[in-house]
C-alpha cells in the first residue's frame, strides 16, 4: 500500500512540475527559450573548443616525440657525416700520394725513354763503326788474298 501511495505522490509532484514549467513558459517563455538557446550554443562552442584543445594537445605530444626522434636522427647522421668526412680526407690524401707517384713515374718513364733513345743512337754509331771496321777488314782480306794468290 505504501508503494501505491508513493506512486500517487510521485505522479502528483510530476504533474505539479509540468504545471510550473507551463507557467514559467507563459510568464517568460520567449526570453527563457532565447536564454536556453544561447546556453546550448555556448555549450556547443565549449565542446568544440574542448575537442580542438584535445586535438592540439595530441598534436603537441606527437610533435614532441617527432622532435626527439629527429634529434636522434640528426645526431646519428652527424656522426655518419663526420666519419664520411674523415674517410674523404683519407681518400684525398691517398689520391694526392697516387698523383705524386704517377707524376714521379712519368718523369722516370720520360728519363728511361730518353736514355733508351740515347742508347739507340749510341748503338747505331757503334754499329756503323762496326760495319766500317768489317768493311775495312773485308777490303784488307781481299787485298791480302789478292797479294797471296
Amino acid at each position: 500500500m505504501e508503494l501505491a501511495k508513493l506512486k500517487q505522490n510521485a505522479e502528483k509532484i510530476e504533474q505539479d512540475i509540468k504545471e510550473l514549467e507551463a507557467k514559467i513558459l507563459e510568464i517568460g517563455g520567449a526570453k527563457l527559450l532565447t536564454q536556453k538557446s544561447k546556453v546550448e550554443g555556448i555549450r556547443m562552442m565549449i565542446n568544440l573548443a574542448n575537442e580542438e584543445i584535445t586535438k592540439a594537445e595530441v598534436a603537441g605530444e606527437k610533435a614532441k616525440k617527432d622532435i626527439s626522434k629527429f634529434k636522434s636522427q640528426i645526431e646519428s647522421n652527424s656522426a655518419a657525416l663526420e666519419q664520411a668526412e674523415t674517410e674523404l680526407e683519407s681518400l684525398d690524401e691517398e689520391i694526392g700520394e697516387l698523383v705524386q707517384y704517377i707524376s714521379d713515374l712519368r718523369v722516370k718513364v720520360e728519363e728511361a725513354t730518353a736514355a733508351a733513345e740515347n742508347q739507340k743512337e749510341d748503338l747505331d754509331e757503334i754499329k756503323n763503326e762496326l760495319d766500317q771496321a768489317e768493311s775495312a777488314l773485308e777490303k784488307f782480306k781481299t787485298k791480302e788474298v789478292g797479294i797471296c794468290v
